[in-house]
């Protein structure tokens, strides 16, 4: 199996024009197998497509499990400066994600997650890029993923769903790209749009990161989300915050199709459901509301805080109309500066297995959450198994329900009941693996810095908050 991690892959090196700093990576790989050990190699790329290093970690990964590799500290070979792509390669079934971050340490954090691309496509979507706006802007790493060179055109759209700007670059075979929107001068500054990215023949993996000016840690937010080849009529969203401890959910919703439409939004927030109907939406265009402007939502919420989940339905669909999403979750306020984008999932995403390849619960200050929803009718039946290698707290299991009263289902791993007992004893840094009967089901998982659970490490500001879509196999 192949998995190609696009983005950036870094040791401690980025271009000028992009966000300041030394930037690395770390990228985890989970073994889907449940009976045999995966030996992996990941081959490392410059931008020209030529190679960088060819990396093979002895021991593979033992079944089920998974392991992550900082490459500063475990990949030295890898030469300091180096910025590119991935590919991991498996004998057996493997997922993989990648991390963009400041080095462990920094004070502000930055970082953001995507997941590695097991089926890239000749044309990409991007819900969301910005220049300038309000401080924010964006860039979308662009990978070659077959050993031919091909042109690849970055299409930009404003908020109109008017084109703006077109730009061809070409890409040599395993190379990658950088579309910087910053530095386009057709786009005008104070601009938030989508984008499309096709070839003539190569298909790509496309990963896009947007950012916050970084100046001080309440501009620290910096998200990442792969770009979407497939569209539909709907579209499942595991998880919208609304004033949740000064967490604000927003969300994008792009028309891929070639006819103008609207979208249902249904919210549901406790077991209530909130419906809400679009502007027009035209082809290229984006729309989405932002959860913590009022009268971008329904009057009926007004008053409704927490944490729920929604669908997004065309009205009216036929063939010509599909749609891809993005949700986004930031603080910008007390204490600001973290921020998550994750991407939608369409019912066809659906599965009784997903896979989570990196897991934390006080881990060096980190630790994660796991948001698991049904995408079809019916009662469902699910056990999350929790496995890191070299553990004895693992593996362990956790049994949950889902019905079509609550289709959704919530857990902040350091309470999950196989932990260690005591704030700041579990270390753990694993995978998890959640199978369902009776319906099938998406889900995200999430992680930060909490100094409020794990003090061992002192507290830090900025955006040490990431999150990736669960995987399927």
């Amino acid at each position: 199996m192949v998995i190609w991690v696009s983005g950036m892959v870094m040791s401690a090196g980025l271009a000028s024009a992009l966000p300041s700093g030394s930037w690395v990576s770390g990228v985890t790989v989970q073994n889907l197998s449940d009976t045999t050990n995966a030996g992996i190699t990941i081959d490392f790329y410059n931008h020209d497509g030529t190679n960088a290093l060819t990396f093979t970690p002895s021991g593979g990964i033992d079944a089920g499990k998974s392991k992550t590799w900082y490459l500063p500290t475990q990949v030295t070979s890898l030469t300091s400066g180096f910025v590119g792509s991935a590919v991991v390669s498996s004998g057996v079934a493997v997922a993989a994600i990648v991390n963009t971050q400041l080095p462990s340490g920094s004070n502000p954090a930055r970082v953001g997650t995507s997941a590695g691309v097991s089926t890239p496509q000749t044309k990409i979507y991007a819900p969301q890029v910005l220049k300038g706006y309000s401080g924010w802007n964006s860039y979308c790493s662009v990978q070659n993923t077959s050993g031919t060179a091909d042109n690849v055109t970055a299409k930009i759209y404003d908020a109109s769903g008017t084109a703006v700007d077109t730009q061809v670059e070409p890409i040599a075979g395993f190379g990658s790209f950088i579309f910087d929107q910053s530095t386009r001068s057709a786009i005008s500054s104070n601009f938030t749009g989508s984008a499309e990215f096709s070839s003539v023949s190569a298909p790509l993996a496309v990963v896009c990161n947007f950012y916050n000016t970084g100046t001080d840690a309440a501009s620290s937010q910096f998200h990442s989300y792969n770009g979407l080849s497939s569209g539909g009529d709907t579209i499942y969203l595991p998880r919208l915050v609304k004033d949740f401890y000064n967490y604000q959910s927003g969300m994008k919703i792009q028309n891929i199709g070639t006819e103008a439409l609207t979208v249902n939004v249904t919210y549901n927030f406790g077991g209530t459901e909130y419906p809400q109907t679009s502007t027009v939406i035209g082809p290229g265009q984006s729309w989405g509301p932002y959860m913590g402007a009022s009268a971008q939502l329904p009057a009926s919420m007004a008053a409704v805080k927490g944490s729920g989940s929604a669908v997004v339905a065309i009205v009216a669909p036929n063939a010509n109309k599909k749609i891809v999403a993005i949700v986004n979750e930031d603080n910008r306020v007390d204490p600001a500066g973290r921020g998550i984008t994750y991407e939608g999932a369409l019912s066809t995403e659906g599965s009784s297995k997903l896979v989570f390849p990196q897991v934390t619960s006080e881990f060096y200050g980190f630790s994660s959450g796991i948001q698991v929803t049904k995408t079809e009718a019916g009662a469902a039946s699910c056990t999350a198994t929790y496995s890191a290698s070299g553990s004895v707290t693992s593996p362990f299991n956790v049994n949950f329900s889902l019905s079509d009263a609550t289709p959704s289902w919530s857990q902040f791993a350091p309470t999950a009941s196989g932990m260690k007992p005591g704030i700041a004893n579990d270390n753990y840094n694993g995978s998890v693996t959640v199978n369902c009967t009776g319906a099938k089901v998406i889900g995200i998982a999430n992680i930060s810095f909490r100094y409020d659970y794990d003090n061992r490490y002192g507290n830090t500001g900025g955006d040490s908050f990431a999150c990736y879509r669960g995987l399927t196999n």
